[in-house]
């Protein structure tokens, strides 16, 4: 059999459909999308967006503070790992060949690990908007199956005075096991927070 072909005839989902699990599955992905669309839409215009729909367009350093936290869910499906390999070039077997992948010890397909810790990019954007990455360290702890949720979340646990910030990440699957965590350092773009002190 074409090998292609057959990468994609493990991937399909057609048969999952069927059972209920896989439909309210497909449900939570779609209202995701939507979700996801929403976020789009507000960063184009210029606007931030939150969980509650609100949104505002200057940020204020008041925004920013020790303690603050956010949470992003997502469903993870054989297609978001189609996409990933296409978008980052890692065509690993682990990731595509079922039947290569059961003779391993995690006895099947799972995710790409920066796949998942991708997530923490998106929590980093709502939970310390105008603000740019500076490093990051991660841990792998567990690995990421087509259908799990993983529900990634940030807490700022520092702010010095320049505006640098020390983030503590973790994701986690729907049995509450953490499969990804580390810490972030960020900074403000004073450009943007103060715009006027920027200048001088």
């Amino acid at each position: 059999m074409n090998p292609v072909l057959d990468m994609f005839t493990s991937l399909t989902l057609f048969p999952a459909l069927y059972s209920q699990a896989a439909l309210l599955r497909a449900f939570q992905w779609q209202r995701e999308q939507v979700e996801a669309f929403t976020k789009l839409m507000a960063s184009i215009t210029g606007q931030e967006y939150f969980g509650n729909g609100a949104v505002q367009r200057q940020p204020r350093d008041a925004d920013l503070f020790v303690g603050k936290s956010v949470s992003h869910a997502k469903t993870f499906t054989d297609m978001h790992t189609v996409f990933f390999g296409l978008l980052s070039l890692d065509f690993n077997p682990l990731h595509f060949n079922e039947a290569m992948s059961r003779r391993t010890r995690f006895k099947g397909r799972i995710a790409h690990g920066f796949h998942t810790a991708s997530m923490f990019s998106g929590v980093l954007a709502e939970l310390t908007p105008w603000c740019v990455y500076l490093r990051q360290d991660m841990e792998f702890t567990a690995p990421v199956r087509p259908g799990d949720v993983i529900t990634a979340t940030g807490v700022i646990e520092e702010i010095d005075p320049k505006g640098v910030m020390q983030v503590g990440l973790s994701c986690t699957n729907q049995r509450n096991e953490v499969v990804v965590r580390g810490r972030a350092v960020v900074k403000k773009l004073k450009e943007i927070y103060n715009p006027e002190g920027a200048k001088a």
